[in-house]
């Protein structure tokens, strides 16, 4: 890993986008202006700002991720091959490296100063950013990472076991830091852009990444057991310290001020609005189906609708739960195979000469490739600088619900209550959505649907994480459930390059040819198991070979 004084320029200029005001920061440090000496809250900011934007693009923005769990698909060719049919490739991590050197900066200078809150929160975020890393990798350079200052320069590959129990041991430390803060263990508000320096915020996301791991390591158990890592304990602690409302939600929002700090797909960021991503069929119909108010905040409906009960071609005003207006084509149905829903996902895995002309029918009108009016768009809010409801999320109170349903369905970890927490999970994340702001909509009708309430699943599991993957719009932590469970059951398209299955692993970023580094990446490489759909011949360091943690355990597939 490369050193730590590199990255002060890019530093300076991110955090200063981010800062309205830095007057206040500055007094942590003898010399301010010095590189060596710079305020951990400067670096905080860095951190926390650019780990947010890195999570948001994993499952948004035509990612991978995104694809894969069929929230969206990419209806012309930019990208389509990578994103609807798992042609995936490298991946760099030089930026989550850049993000923990700095991190790490932000420990060191609390160890100097004896401020315990600064290193509690670096070490959740160390733990968020390696624990990011090997879920999506699986083994990865971890305990000699961060030494290029020592002349360490090609790291060992950890194996991802130690890995976890490294995240596991740090994420304990920062919740027992945070129990005992001073009044001298102070954070600027102002750089602290997540929770403004309250420290019992920052000690429900500690417990509550405690929560999410242990989940992600049940099937692991007995070989966590053998590293001394006792899951039960590390789970139950945590339980009892983790978020317990919306409020306590690890997120933050884009400013959409400068290009910097917002939203990727605002025009800031493009010159014209991003309208290649279609929201996937697979997603939009359950929604659909379910009466799911959410769908209207996360898609748009189509600008010309089949439909039967017209004559003639007619333009409507159609006002969704939300208020919002949109005009509306009807036209009229002519063929049985017309989907007339107002709201029409794309699709998966379909070619790029099907994608446009998907639903189009006998309408032999010449439309711009990404702009077949008959599917529905992505919403128009994540095609704006800055939304509240396209924010930088970590981690949600919903995701915490979950876990503790899920725990309590399985009988795991002294979990109980499935249905009051799964009850919940759905209501928070509806909450976090806005959707109780429309009066017409009643949580109890919606939950008391037999494909929704948990008295009316045969498979409680397979139930919750439907409703998980839901709620998990544009996210990444349904990629990692699904990876664990094999649920929801999710089908690719005919033209998955190496299906019929979805990916399970980010494959390493192309190997430096010096020796030193050939060897720890040829060694982490012979850890991971090829599986069926995994080319003969091909490497094993693939997007279809099974991790440490997926190994022995039959998931997904």
């Amino acid at each position: 890993m490369r050193t730590t004084k590199s990255i002060y320029i890019t530093l300076f200029v991110t955090i200063g986008l981010f800062l309205s005001s830095c007057e206040n920061l500055i007094e942590v440090n003898e010399n301010p202006n010095s590189p060596e000496n710079v305020s951990s809250n400067f670096i905080l900011t860095y951190v926390l700002t650019n780990t947010g934007k890195v999570v948001y693009s994993l499952g948004k923005d035509g990612s991978k991720i995104g694809a894969a769990m069929q929230y969206m698909q990419a209806g012309t060719n930019e990208g389509a091959t990578v994103i609807n049919q798992y042609a995936w490739t490298q991946e760099s991590w030089s930026s989550y490296y850049d993000y923990l050197r700095n991190n790490q900066l932000v420990y060191e200078n609390g160890v100097r100063d004896n401020n315990r809150f600064f290193q509690a929160i670096s070490l959740t975020m160390k733990s968020y950013l390696f624990g990011l890393m090997t879920d999506l990798y699986g083994d990865i350079p971890y305990s000699d990472a961060l030494k290029a200052n020592t002349g360490l320069y090609f790291p060992k590959y950890d194996a991802q076991a130690n890995v976890y129990k490294g995240i596991l041991a740090d994420l304990k430390e920062a919740s027992s830091l945070l129990s005992s803060l001073e009044a001298k263990d102070a954070v600027s508000a102002t750089a602290d852009v997540m929770y403004k320096g309250d420290g019992a915020k920052w000690k429900k996301f500690a417990n509550s990444l405690r929560l999410r791991y242990a989940l992600r390591l049940a099937d692991k158990k007995a070989e966590m057991t053998a590293l001394g890592v006792n899951l039960d304990t590390e789970f139950k602690e945590a339980s009892t310290l983790a978020f317990a409302s919306n409020a306590d939600n690890a997120a933050m929002q884009f400013l959409g001020t400068t290009p910097d700090n917002s939203n990727p797909g605002g025009l800031l960021n493009a010159a014209n609005p991003n309208l290649l991503l279609k929201p996937g069929k697979t997603l939009v119909d359950k929604l659909v189906t379910l009466n799911d108010p959410r769908l209207q905040r996360w898609t748009n409906p189509v600008q010309r609708k089949w439909d039967a009960n017209v004559k003639v071609v007619t333009t409507k005003t159609v006002t969704n739960i939300f208020g919002e207006n949109f005009s509306v084509v009807y036209v009229p149905a002519v063929a049985s195979s017309a989907d007339t829903s107002l709201y029409v996902g794309l699709p998966i895995g379909m070619s790029v000469t099907s994608a446009i002309s998907y639903n189009k029918g006998n309408d032999v009108a010449t439309y711009i490739n990404e702009r077949n009016p008959y599917i529905s768009y992505i919403h128009d809010r994540y095609r704006k600088n800055t939304d509240p409801y396209a924010p930088m999320d970590l981690m949600s109170y919903s995701e915490v619900e979950f876990i503790l349903s899920e725990a309590a369905s399985l009988g795991i970890f002294g979990a109980t209550d499935a249905e009051g927490h799964y009850k919940n999970a759905i209501h928070a994340s509806m909450d976090k959505a806005g959707v109780f702001t429309a009066s017409s909509f009643n949580f109890d009708t919606y939950y008391g649907q037999n494909d929704v309430s948990y008295t009316g699943a045969s498979n409680k599991q397979e139930r919750i994480l439907e409703q998980k993957w839901i709620s998990s719009w544009f996210g990444i932590q349904s990629w990692f459930d699904w990876r664990r469970t094999g649920y929801p059951t999710l089908k690719t398209g005919a033209l998955a390059q190496y299906g019929p299955a979805l990916p399970i692993r980010y494959i390493y970023p192309t190997a430096n040819l010096d020796p030193s580094y050939i060897v720890n990446y040829n060694e982490a490489v012979d850890k991971l198991v090829s599986t069926n759909y995994v080319p003969s011949g091909q490497s094993k360091d693939h997007h279809y070979s099974k991790m440490w943690l997926l190994q022995g355990t039959n998931k997904p597939w």
